[in-house]
């Protein structure tokens, strides 16, 4: 477990394009809303006629013949699918389950990181989740994890997990390509459970959060990801305190503003940021950059950066920051349904 630290400020990182797309873009962009809310139309009529086709059954449902636990969430990255899908891979291991982690394929840091965390847990990457499912039984799978599929109706499901983030929560969300959003809140009632995550939120917002998604679904709960620094890369993986000195913050994320907040509260003294784009593939010269604006200074990242940037450049001075599953408030419904699924 990682000791609690206070929360701080933090700088800020990201483009303004960035805070325009989550609806922070003041009068500056106004023509944008308009030239793109057509297109949000377009998106948001397509997306109502898939997601009723599965309602009322013409579309076809691939059953399994074991337990899938579904993790996804109504907005674009930054809801804490990675960490919260490693923490249900842990709980199901816990009840004698033999998981499998299967993912769409989109973003090859994702996979890889549940690999290094579990490499005797099967990791599928195929974009046909049914086919991934059936391969994963031919391995002895007895639970199936679909990592980001609340919007893939096509295998059934039956435990679907939604999240939210606290910090990102919209009551009357722009939906793509106008904002980050997939659906809107009402699409949480095709959850089971709600789960609202929190990084750099309080806790009363995130209850606030949560009590807004139970108009919605069935249930809702809130954890906070906890970030703490878990290695030092090339001197093996034992927890150990932050790097002492100034830091760069490197982040290729969907909110690093978050993340850089982060790993000032777990006690990093960041005093540069780098922000690149989500799943962001690094080349040499984006190591380059990082190298001269580091100059010889720690660099704190997040787990899924780490995982592209160390084999390109062992000898970069990555110090790993990993989010931390904490239940703050609802588990018990969770932890109950899980007790069902695998009994």
């Amino acid at each position: 477990m990682c000791a609690e630290r206070a929360e701080t400020p933090a700088p800020q990182a990201g483009t303004w394009l960035d805070r325009w797309w989550r609806g922070e873009g003041g009068a500056a962009g106004v023509l944008l809303d308009l030239a793109l809310f057509p297109a949000e139309q377009a998106f948001r009529g397509a997306s109502r006629l898939y997601h009723t086709g599965y309602d009322r059954g013409w579309r076809r449902v691939h059953r399994p013949g074991v337990p899938v636990v579904s993790v996804g969430n109504i907005a674009v990255g930054g809801t804490g699918k990675t960490p919260v899908s490693r923490w249900l891979v842990e709980e199901l291991r816990r009840r004698g389950a033999r998981p499998a982690l299967l993912h769409g394929g989109y973003a090859p840091d994702e996979p890889a990181l549940h690999r290094a965390w579990y490499p005797d847990v099967p990791v599928l990457v195929d974009r046909d989740r049914a086919r991934s499912a059936a391969a994963a039984e031919r391995l002895g799978a007895t639970v199936l994890v679909l990592d980001d599929a609340f919007q893939h109706r096509r295998l059934a499901r039956d435990l679907d997990i939604v999240l939210v983030a606290a910090e990102t929560w919209c009551d009357r969300p722009r939906l793509l390509p106008r904002g980050p959003w997939r659906e809107p809140p009402a699409a949480l009632a095709r959850g089971a459970v709600v789960i609202v995550t929190r990084k750099a939120a309080p806790v009363e917002e995130a209850e606030r959060v949560a009590a807004a998604a139970r108009r919605f679904a069935p249930a809702a709960i809130h954890v906070r990801l906890h970030l703490c620094a878990a290695r030092w890369v090339g001197r093996g993986a034992a927890a150990a305190p932050a790097p002492d000195g100034p830091a760069l913050a490197v982040a290729g994320i969907a909110h690093p503003d978050l993340f850089v907040e982060n790993a000032v509260a777990a006690g990093a003294k960041v005093v540069a940021t780098l922000a690149f784009p989500d799943h962001h593939a690094y080349s040499p010269g984006d190591l380059a950059r990082i190298r001269r604006t580091a100059a010889g200074r720690p660099i704190v990242t997040t787990a899924k950066d780490a995982v592209k940037l160390e084999p390109l450049a062992a000898d970069l001075p990555l110090w790993v920051l990993e989010q931390e599953v904490v239940v703050e408030a609802g588990g018990d419904a969770l932890m109950e349904s899980l007790d069902r699924l695998i009994s």
